[in-house]
């Protein structure tokens, strides 16, 4: 007797799912979708700080109140940061200690593929203050404190908050000024450490807690408020009392106020800066006689002209050096002249009380940390009515670095290598332009391109199994907070 068996079956054929189906996935649970929509809010704060056209703030210009992108988009980038970390590496469970060497080489492995993309854009000439290589290392960074609890992160982040731009100031100023590429890349650069490292320290508390439950995002929302209330008004308090008791530091912070010097991307917008204080005037109603004048430049029209001897004021020909380094030279016998001139005492002020863009200091730590906290916990309260709503911002903060990435080639597209540009309408048509290419790329694709290759990146350094490419099974991106 012969027994027949049934023939083995083929393995069944991956489901696939249509751009729908990528979608819901994209704005529904387990996602924490409400993250999609703060990192899609910081990218379009980031173009209207490099693009927008905004007036001076007034209370009674609501469109004034735009000026609001200009360094609270990257503060809100360094909160985020942290969160992602966090759930990069176990969300709400501490890790093991068993875990922490894969952990430790996938941070690396990701921090790197940032850093290197961002090196890439500054490479080719992006007018832009590129946030991404500072970005990378802010994952190395957060190393020693991935087994730290929630309470321990903020314990470790107040003093660093309280003190850091403090001490980094009066460093500075004892050193003159002195400056090279490591201490200007972490310390008093455009992105100082002192600042990025508490916030991304609180990020990476809030990353700890259960942010799916609405109590929890209530709470963040409504302390991020009062904490971005509070440091606005104290802010605004402190700087009147220190204009009527200290003139010599108004007259040392009229220049900061504006953001001008402290923002590369403040220093875009004609309304700001150097323009506020010394307008520019119609060639014809200058007395030209004695001046030499420098022609435009194509990226530049503007033409700037000095007096014929206003070079050899600062040589002396009878001698073979520069008068004003036979005077201020370096030697230890004019130090106490020279860090006189470089006014300590209003920079240890400015590291404390400052409201410029992009300061650092301890009071915009506060007031911009406080209102990256509302918007975080805003954007997961409304994460869920609104999903459908706020899909374009979903589908932007899915895809961070490929949207960030792509904004700034596009300025350079604009603008050419070291270029800049004001436009509004540009920014709105960029804004919207990233929105459609973001949400078509998430509905046929998922994960965005360079998503894909941080995340290949930190696999690979972690002697990871490489992730299989992406199927019509896959969802929309692999990101630890997908999962509840």
């Amino acid at each position: 007797m012969t027994l027949l068996l049934p023939p083995a079956s083929a393995p069944a054929a991956p489901l696939k799912i249509g751009p729908r189906e990528r979608l819901a996935r994209l704005v529904n649970p387990p996602r924490l979708n409400g993250l999609d929509i703060a990192r899609g809010l910081a990218i379009l704060g980031m173009v209207a700080a490099h693009l927008g056209d905004f007036p001076p703030f007034a209370w009674s210009d609501p469109f004034s109140y735009l000026n609001i992108v200009h360094g609270n988009s990257a503060i809100l980038f360094a909160v985020l940061a942290g969160i992602s970390i966090a759930l990069l590496t176990g969300r709400e469970r501490i890790p093991e200690p068993e875990d922490l060497p894969r952990l430790r080489l996938a941070l690396v492995g990701r921090g790197a593929a940032i850093f290197a993309i961002g090196l890439a854009l500054e490479l080719l000439g992006v007018g832009i203050a590129v946030i991404l290589t500072f970005y990378g290392l802010l994952y190395v960074a957060a190393i020693p404190a991935l087994r730290l609890r929630p309470s321990r992160l903020i314990l470790c982040a107040l003093p660093l908050a309280l003190f850091g731009p403090v001490l980094v100031t009066l460093l500075e100023a004892l050193s003159l000024g002195a400056y090279g590429a490591g201490s200007n890349l972490l310390m008093v650069g455009i992105y100082p450490l002192t600042t990025w490292a508490p916030l991304m320290m609180v990020g990476m508390a809030l990353g700890r807690l259960p942010l799916n439950r609405p109590r929890i995002a209530s709470l963040i929302t409504a302390f991020g408020a009062g904490l971005a209330v509070t440091g606005t008004l104290l802010g605004l308090a402190l700087s009147a009392a220190l204009g009527v008791l200290l003139p010599e530091y108004q007259e040392h912070s009229s220049w900061d106020s504006t953001g001008y010097s402290s923002s590369w991307e403040a220093s875009s917008n004609s309304s700001a800066g150097y323009e506020e204080e010394v307008p520019m005037v119609p060639f014809e109603e200058i007395e030209g006689t004695g001046l030499l004048c420098y022609p435009p430049m194509p990226y530049d029209p503007s033409v700037y002209c000095e007096p014929e001897d206003y070079g050899d004021a600062w040589v002396d020909e009878g001698s073979s050096s520069s008068s004003y380094w036979d005077e201020y030279g370096g030697d230890w016998s004019t130090y106490p002249e020279r860090l006189s001139d470089m006014e300590p005492l209003p920079m240890l002020i400015d590291s404390v009380v400052s409201t410029a863009p992009h300061s650092g200091s301890v009071l915009e730590i506060f007031t911009s940390g406080g209102l990256a906290l509302f918007v975080i916990g805003a954007s997961t309260l409304l994460s869920r009515p609104l999903r459908w709503l706020l899909l374009p911002l979903s589908a932007i903060g899915a895809m961070p670095l490929t949207a960030y990435t792509l904004h700034a080639l596009v300025i350079l597209a604009l603008t050419g290598p070291a270029g800049y540009l004001t436009s509004n309408p540009a920014c709105l048509l960029l804004s919207v332009g990233l929105a459609l290419c973001c949400t078509a790329w998430a509905a046929f694709f998922g994960r965005g391109p360079l998503e894909r290759f941080t995340a290949r990146s930190a696999h690979w350094l972690s002697s990871q199994p490489t992730p299989p490419q992406q199927t019509e099974t896959s969802t929309v991106d692999a990101d630890p907070h997908q999962q509840a």
